[in-house]
């Protein structure tokens, strides 16, 4: 019995002290980028990564709205919680005082970047649409994570 209570204490501090440690960053388990900009048509055009929106909508550190701009069939189906479906009436009524506008769709294309030029504010794309949320977040293929030791 006292084996027992000795391998659980064991367990636990082995368990606590792998959730202080930076593995998935040493291991490049997650992008290491949050925001970035690219250059889209001579434009500048701001990205955000699906992990980085998930950890906003988790920790609602900063005040975001989020717009879905597919068609109501697939947001009815299904979308990032806390999404609203984008309507293009909305036009100057979306800026907020202090936070950013998040604006997906199934892809990246040019209607997408000329909205988000549009749209007054910080105003982001999630990098890779809904495509990135589902591999990244939602369903996330653990098979292309990296092991350090090769033998596991």
């Amino acid at each position: 019995m006292r084996t027992n209570h000795i391998l659980a204490i064991l367990a636990i501090v082995a368990g606590i002290s792998a959730a202080f440690t930076n593995h998935s960053k040493r291991n490049n388990l997650f992008p290491v980028w949050k925001y970035q900009k690219e250059q889209v048509d001579g434009k500048s055009v701001r990205f955000i990564s699906a992990h980085h929106l998930a950890d906003l909508l988790y920790t609602k550190e900063e005040n975001i709205i989020i717009y879905d701009t597919r068609e109501w069939q697939a947001y009815q189906k299904y979308h990032i919680p806390l999404a609203l479906l984008y309507d293009p009436g909305i036009g100057s009524k979306a800026s907020i005082k202090s936070g950013s506008i998040v604006l997906y769709g199934e892809k990246e294309d040019k209607e997408l970047y000329k909205l988000a030029r549009e749209l007054p504010g910080k105003v982001y794309l999630l990098k890779g649409g809904m495509k990135a949320w589902y591999s990244l977040v939602l369903f996330p293929d653990f098979t292309t994570f990296h092991v350090r030791n090769s033998d596991q």
